[in-house]
Protein backbone atom coordinates (compact mmCIF):
# COMPACT_ATOMS: atom_id res chain seq x y z
CA UNK A 1 0.00 0.00 0.00
CA UNK A 2 1.28 3.29 -0.64
CA UNK A 3 1.11 6.85 1.59
CA UNK A 4 0.97 9.44 -1.17
CA UNK A 5 -0.04 12.83 -1.36
CA UNK A 6 -3.87 12.16 -0.89
CA UNK A 7 -3.32 11.38 2.54
CA UNK A 8 -3.96 13.86 5.61
CA UNK A 9 -0.33 14.60 6.28
CA UNK A 10 0.28 16.52 3.24
CA UNK A 11 -3.02 18.75 3.96
CA UNK A 12 -2.78 21.79 5.87
CA UNK A 13 -6.82 20.20 6.57
CA UNK A 14 -5.59 17.25 8.28
CA UNK A 15 -2.81 19.78 10.50
CA UNK A 16 -6.14 22.07 10.92
CA UNK A 17 -7.99 19.10 12.88
CA UNK A 18 -5.15 18.37 15.24
CA UNK A 19 -4.82 22.01 16.14
CA UNK A 20 -7.33 21.70 19.24
CA UNK A 21 -5.78 18.16 20.06
CA UNK A 22 -4.37 17.39 23.29
CA UNK A 23 -1.40 16.36 21.50
CA UNK A 24 -0.90 19.58 21.22
CA UNK A 25 0.95 21.59 24.13
CA UNK A 26 3.44 22.96 25.26
CA UNK A 27 6.55 21.21 26.50
CA UNK A 28 4.93 17.97 23.80
CA UNK A 29 7.54 15.39 22.68
CA UNK A 30 8.84 17.41 20.25
CA UNK A 31 10.19 20.09 22.45
CA UNK A 32 12.97 18.54 23.88
CA UNK A 33 14.29 17.80 20.64
CA UNK A 34 13.85 21.72 19.37
CA UNK A 35 15.80 22.61 22.16
CA UNK A 36 18.83 20.52 20.85
CA UNK A 37 18.41 22.43 17.30
CA UNK A 38 18.53 25.32 18.82
CA UNK A 39 21.91 24.61 20.87
CA UNK A 40 23.11 22.85 17.85
CA UNK A 41 22.62 25.55 15.33
CA UNK A 42 23.01 29.12 16.89
CA UNK A 43 26.24 29.60 18.80
CA UNK A 44 25.85 31.13 22.11
CA UNK A 45 27.81 34.07 21.87
CA UNK A 46 24.44 35.06 20.13
CA UNK A 47 22.24 34.67 23.30
CA UNK A 48 21.59 38.43 23.49
CA UNK A 49 21.98 39.37 20.04
CA UNK A 50 18.88 40.84 17.74
CA UNK A 51 18.75 37.91 15.88
CA UNK A 52 15.93 36.86 13.05
CA UNK A 53 14.77 33.35 13.33
CA UNK A 54 12.27 32.05 11.16
CA UNK A 55 10.34 28.94 12.01
CA UNK A 56 8.69 26.71 9.49
CA UNK A 57 5.50 24.84 10.09
CA UNK A 58 5.48 25.97 13.70
CA UNK A 59 2.37 24.07 15.05
CA UNK A 60 1.86 25.69 18.57
CA UNK A 61 5.70 26.43 19.08
CA UNK A 62 7.48 24.10 20.43
CA UNK A 63 10.70 25.86 19.00
CA UNK A 64 9.55 28.95 18.66
CA UNK A 65 8.32 29.50 22.55
CA UNK A 66 11.69 28.35 23.85
CA UNK A 67 13.60 30.39 21.12
CA UNK A 68 11.75 33.36 22.81
CA UNK A 69 12.68 32.53 25.97
CA UNK A 70 16.43 31.43 25.19
CA UNK A 71 17.18 34.64 22.76
CA UNK A 72 14.85 37.07 24.89
CA UNK A 73 16.81 40.28 22.28
CA UNK A 74 15.71 38.05 19.07
CA UNK A 75 12.82 38.49 16.44
CA UNK A 76 10.97 34.93 15.84
CA UNK A 77 8.46 34.86 13.03
CA UNK A 78 6.18 31.32 13.92
CA UNK A 79 4.53 30.61 10.43
CA UNK A 80 2.43 27.09 9.14
CA UNK A 81 0.53 26.43 6.30
CA UNK A 82 -2.43 25.42 9.06
CA UNK A 83 -4.57 28.58 10.01
CA UNK A 84 -5.50 26.75 12.79
CA UNK A 85 -2.36 25.88 13.81
CA UNK A 86 -1.67 29.76 13.90
CA UNK A 87 -4.65 30.39 15.63
CA UNK A 88 -3.97 28.27 18.34
CA UNK A 89 -0.11 29.35 18.93
CA UNK A 90 -1.70 33.05 18.60
CA UNK A 91 -3.65 31.85 21.68
CA UNK A 92 -0.93 30.51 23.67
CA UNK A 93 1.79 33.78 22.94
CA UNK A 94 -1.66 35.99 24.34
CA UNK A 95 -2.04 33.98 27.29
CA UNK A 96 1.53 34.25 27.99
CA UNK A 97 1.76 37.90 26.92
CA UNK A 98 4.01 38.56 29.46
CA UNK A 99 6.75 36.19 28.94
CA UNK A 100 6.45 36.14 25.20
CA UNK A 101 7.06 39.40 23.63
CA UNK A 102 9.49 38.84 20.55
CA UNK A 103 6.89 36.40 18.34
CA UNK A 104 4.88 37.55 15.05
CA UNK A 105 3.30 34.94 13.28
CA UNK A 106 2.22 34.04 9.18
CA UNK A 107 0.00 31.58 7.76
CA UNK A 108 2.55 30.74 5.16
CA UNK A 109 3.20 27.51 2.53
CA UNK A 110 6.53 26.67 3.45
CA UNK A 111 7.37 25.59 -0.35
CA UNK A 112 6.42 29.07 -1.54
CA UNK A 113 7.12 31.71 1.43
CA UNK A 114 6.11 34.44 -1.19
CA UNK A 115 5.36 36.61 2.01
CA UNK A 116 8.90 36.86 3.00
CA UNK A 117 11.70 38.90 1.74
CA UNK A 118 14.92 36.91 0.27
CA UNK A 119 17.51 37.07 2.69
CA UNK A 120 16.10 38.62 5.81
CA UNK A 121 16.83 35.75 8.48
CA UNK A 122 19.96 34.98 10.59
CA UNK A 123 18.62 31.87 11.20
CA UNK A 124 15.66 29.08 9.96
CA UNK A 125 14.08 25.90 11.39
CA UNK A 126 11.74 23.35 10.65
CA UNK A 127 11.45 20.64 13.38
CA UNK A 128 9.01 17.87 12.12
CA UNK A 129 7.62 20.11 9.56
CA UNK A 130 9.35 19.98 6.60
CA UNK A 131 9.70 16.22 6.47
CA UNK A 132 5.59 15.97 5.43
CA UNK A 133 6.07 18.74 2.41
CA UNK A 134 5.22 16.82 -0.64
CA UNK A 135 7.91 18.85 -2.35
CA UNK A 136 10.86 19.21 0.08
CA UNK A 137 13.70 20.28 -2.13
CA UNK A 138 11.38 23.11 -2.45
CA UNK A 139 10.73 24.26 1.50
CA UNK A 140 14.74 23.68 1.74
CA UNK A 141 15.32 26.10 -1.50
CA UNK A 142 13.07 28.43 0.31
CA UNK A 143 14.86 28.67 3.52
CA UNK A 144 18.02 28.36 1.42
CA UNK A 145 16.79 32.08 -0.23
CA UNK A 146 15.38 33.76 3.02
CA UNK A 147 18.72 33.74 4.94
CA UNK A 148 21.16 36.52 5.19
CA UNK A 149 24.19 35.46 2.78
CA UNK A 150 26.91 36.68 5.57
CA UNK A 151 28.68 32.88 6.16
CA UNK A 152 27.12 32.69 9.00
CA UNK A 153 23.22 31.81 8.48
CA UNK A 154 22.00 28.56 9.47
CA UNK A 155 19.61 26.16 8.57
CA UNK A 156 18.21 23.53 11.14
CA UNK A 157 15.25 20.61 10.25
CA UNK A 158 14.41 17.75 12.27
CA UNK A 159 13.35 14.58 11.22
CA UNK A 160 12.31 11.42 12.77
CA UNK A 161 14.46 8.21 12.63
CA UNK A 162 13.00 4.44 11.42
CA UNK A 163 12.86 3.64 15.15
CA UNK A 164 10.99 6.77 16.94
CA UNK A 165 8.53 5.88 18.58
CA UNK A 166 5.35 6.34 16.99
CA UNK A 167 6.35 6.02 13.28
CA UNK A 168 8.23 2.78 14.45
CA UNK A 169 4.69 1.19 16.14
CA UNK A 170 2.56 2.74 13.44
CA UNK A 171 4.50 0.75 10.55
CA UNK A 172 4.58 -2.43 12.89
CA UNK A 173 1.14 -2.21 13.47
CA UNK A 174 0.03 -1.69 10.20
CA UNK A 175 2.07 -5.18 9.04
CA UNK A 176 0.19 -7.00 11.40
CA UNK A 177 -3.53 -5.49 11.40
CA UNK A 178 -2.87 -6.47 7.86
CA UNK A 179 -1.37 -9.86 8.16
CA UNK A 180 -2.92 -13.19 6.24
CA UNK A 181 -1.72 -16.53 5.10
CA UNK A 182 0.61 -14.38 2.96
CA UNK A 183 2.01 -12.10 5.90
CA UNK A 184 1.40 -8.61 6.51
CA UNK A 185 1.52 -6.07 3.97
CA UNK A 186 4.61 -3.90 3.64
CA UNK A 187 4.11 -0.12 2.89
CA UNK A 188 5.07 0.33 -0.77
CA UNK A 189 6.07 4.08 0.04
CA UNK A 190 7.57 5.22 3.13
CA UNK A 191 5.27 7.22 5.73
CA UNK A 192 5.58 11.29 5.78
CA UNK A 193 6.74 10.78 8.80
CA UNK A 194 10.26 8.64 7.79
CA UNK A 195 10.81 10.76 4.34
CA UNK A 196 13.87 11.59 5.82
CA UNK A 197 14.86 8.98 7.72
CA UNK A 198 18.06 8.13 5.62
CA UNK A 199 21.37 10.45 6.69
CA UNK A 200 22.50 10.17 3.30
CA UNK A 201 19.48 11.08 1.39
CA UNK A 202 18.98 14.13 3.70
CA UNK A 203 22.00 15.57 3.87
CA UNK A 204 22.17 15.38 -0.20
CA UNK A 205 18.44 16.94 -0.37
CA UNK A 206 20.18 19.78 1.76
CA UNK A 207 23.37 20.15 -0.24
CA UNK A 208 21.01 19.90 -3.47
CA UNK A 209 19.33 23.05 -2.01
CA UNK A 210 22.43 24.62 -1.61
CA UNK A 211 23.28 24.31 1.89
CA UNK A 212 27.30 24.07 2.56
CA UNK A 213 28.92 22.49 5.04
CA UNK A 214 26.33 20.05 5.99
CA UNK A 215 25.91 18.23 9.08
CA UNK A 216 23.28 15.76 10.36
CA UNK A 217 23.23 15.02 14.28
CA UNK A 218 21.72 12.05 15.76
CA UNK A 219 19.66 12.85 18.92
CA UNK A 220 17.58 10.40 21.30
CA UNK A 221 15.31 11.39 24.03
CA UNK A 222 13.43 9.17 26.41
CA UNK A 223 9.31 10.35 26.70
CA UNK A 224 7.61 9.36 29.26
CA UNK A 225 3.73 8.56 27.76
CA UNK A 226 0.75 7.88 30.58
CA UNK A 227 -1.76 7.16 28.04
CA UNK A 228 -1.61 5.81 24.24
CA UNK A 229 -5.48 6.38 23.24
CA UNK A 230 -4.91 10.32 22.61
CA UNK A 231 -1.90 8.96 19.99
CA UNK A 232 -4.35 6.95 17.97
CA UNK A 233 -6.96 10.10 17.10
CA UNK A 234 -8.13 10.50 13.87
CA UNK A 235 -7.67 14.30 14.54
CA UNK A 236 -4.11 13.23 14.40
CA UNK A 237 -2.77 12.98 10.79
CA UNK A 238 -0.15 10.62 10.82
CA UNK A 239 -2.52 8.22 12.32
CA UNK A 240 -5.26 9.04 9.89
CA UNK A 241 -2.61 8.35 7.10
CA UNK A 242 -2.96 4.65 8.31
CA UNK A 243 -6.52 4.46 9.28
CA UNK A 244 -7.13 5.60 5.74
CA UNK A 245 -4.90 2.50 4.59
CA UNK A 246 -6.70 -0.24 6.70
CA UNK A 247 -10.14 1.23 5.85
CA UNK A 248 -12.24 3.14 9.28
CA UNK A 249 -14.07 -0.12 9.94
CA UNK A 250 -10.55 -1.63 11.16
CA UNK A 251 -9.72 1.50 13.76
CA UNK A 252 -11.17 -0.72 17.19
CA UNK A 253 -8.13 -3.40 15.62
CA UNK A 254 -5.61 -1.27 14.50
CA UNK A 255 -6.13 0.25 18.31
CA UNK A 256 -5.81 -3.05 20.16
CA UNK A 257 -3.01 -3.88 18.17
CA UNK A 258 -0.84 -1.28 18.73
CA UNK A 259 -0.95 -0.72 22.32
CA UNK A 260 -0.72 -4.51 22.34
CA UNK A 261 2.61 -4.12 20.85
CA UNK A 262 3.59 -1.12 22.94
CA UNK A 263 3.17 -3.27 25.92
CA UNK A 264 5.30 -5.54 24.56
CA UNK A 265 8.23 -3.79 23.68
CA UNK A 266 8.24 -0.90 25.87
CA UNK A 267 8.46 -0.86 30.03
CA UNK A 268 6.91 1.19 32.11
CA UNK A 269 7.60 3.16 34.98
CA UNK A 270 6.76 2.63 38.45
CA UNK A 271 3.72 5.19 37.67
CA UNK A 272 2.79 3.27 34.50
CA UNK A 273 4.26 5.79 31.97
CA UNK A 274 5.77 4.24 28.98
CA UNK A 275 9.35 4.90 28.32
CA UNK A 276 9.57 5.41 24.85
CA UNK A 277 12.25 6.30 23.09
CA UNK A 278 12.08 8.76 20.30
CA UNK A 279 15.35 8.95 17.49
CA UNK A 280 15.57 12.03 15.65
CA UNK A 281 17.71 13.62 13.19
CA UNK A 282 18.86 16.87 13.11
CA UNK A 283 20.38 18.46 9.90
CA UNK A 284 21.70 21.17 9.64
CA UNK A 285 23.44 23.51 6.65
CA UNK A 286 25.06 26.65 6.24
CA UNK A 287 24.53 29.56 3.72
Amino acid sequence: MSINSTFSSYKSEGWDKLSDSTLLKIGGPTEPFSIDALNLTIPKEKLNEKIRILDIAAGVGNLTIPASRQFPNSEIVATDYSKCMIDSLNLIIEQNKNNIKNVKTLIVDGQNMVEIESESFDYCFSMFGLIYFPDRLSGMKEMYRILKSNNQSRTSIGSWQSDAFLPSLLEKTYEQVTSGSGGGLKLTSKQPALSLDDKVLFKSELEQAGFKNVVIHSVKHIIKINDLEPLLSPKNPIVDDFFKLINYENIDKFKETFKSIANSLYKKDENGNYLSEWNCFIGIGEK
